[in-house]
């Protein structure tokens, strides 16, 4: 596990950017509970969205 220094940005809440992001991706991947609000800074949404991203692509080969 990666160590972010406690002065680091990444430890800042998540940017709107981020949160609409979450919120639309979990709508089109079809999640019914709000997730948006889930991570507690930056980085934990980063990895979120990663892991959205990721599912996405997932989904998007099976479907062929």
């Amino acid at each position: 596990m990666e160590k972010i220094p406690k002065a680091s940005s990444w430890n800042l809440p998540p940017t709107p950017r981020q949160v609409k992001a979450i919120a639309r991706m979990a709508t089109i991947l079809g999640y019914h509970e709000p997730v948006e609000n889930k991570p507690a800074n930056r980085w934990e949404a980063r990895n979120m969205l990663a892991g959205f991203r990721e599912e996405l692509k997932r989904r998007g080969r099976e479907n062929q």
